[in-house]
């Protein structure tokens, strides 16, 4: 897709009057399909529960409470351009998806990133990292191969805890981020698993 984008052939205006007509057309459908994939890569990747990048959080608000679930708004004095509304249920899962909450981003006002939170205290850590892996193989066929980003390991007073991301970024500006965190404690068992897929535009915030 990226490779099309950035196809780049200059031609001299006779060079262009000499060739033939269907090397002329093949040329332009080329060109055209360039064109619309790079319009369209942006718009395949939009964020989750029908939300819209640019948009304002009276949507999500709506949502939430015609689904009567919990919504928590913070504002830091650090940056008050910035909102972040979190989403989540009382209990069990998100209306009609797997996930356990989700968390919107707003800089003055616009949507920029939203991040869906799979995973619970209470839920099986085998499955949460199958489903993880599961999710990051099928969204790479869609949206192209993850890049690994980072990954840690560190023993904690609860245990290990253990941590790997990936990006993708199909459009110059917009990623599609997958994170999985794990603590395991050896003596008593105990395992969690708990993993975040973030869409992230940053072509909403303005560049200073």
């Amino acid at each position: 897709m990226l490779a099309l984008r950035e196809l780049r052939i200059i031609f001299t205006s006779n060079m262009v009057s000499k060739l033939p007509f269907v090397f002329k057309f093949l040329m332009g459908c080329m060109a055209f399909i360039a064109l619309n994939l790079g319009s369209s890569a942006q718009e395949a990747l939009l964020p989750p529960f029908d939300l819209q990048w640019g948009e304002k959080p009276e949507k999500l608000l709506k949502w939430a409470s015609e689904k009567q679930l919990k919504v928590t708004v913070k504002v830091t004095d650090e940056d008050p351009r910035l909102k972040v509304i979190g989403v989540a249920p009382t209990s069990g899962l998100l209306p009609n998806h797997k996930a356990h909450a989700l968390e919107a981003r707003y800089h003055e006002g616009k949507l920029f990133e939203v991040s869906v939170h799979h995973g619970a205290a209470h839920s099986d850590p085998k499955y949460t990292v199958n489903y993880f892996n599961e999710l990051k193989s099928l969204l790479a066929v869609k949206y192209g191969m993850f890049s690994p980003n980072n990954k840690q390991q560190n023993k904690t007073g609860e245990g290990v805890r253990k941590s790997v991301a990936y990006h993708v970024e199909p459009v110059s500006g917009v990623l599609l981020l997958l994170v999985l965190s794990e603590l395991e404690d050896a003596e008593s068992g105990m395992h969690s698993a708990r993993f975040s897929l973030i869409y992230r535009n940053q072509n909403i915030i303005p560049k200073r």
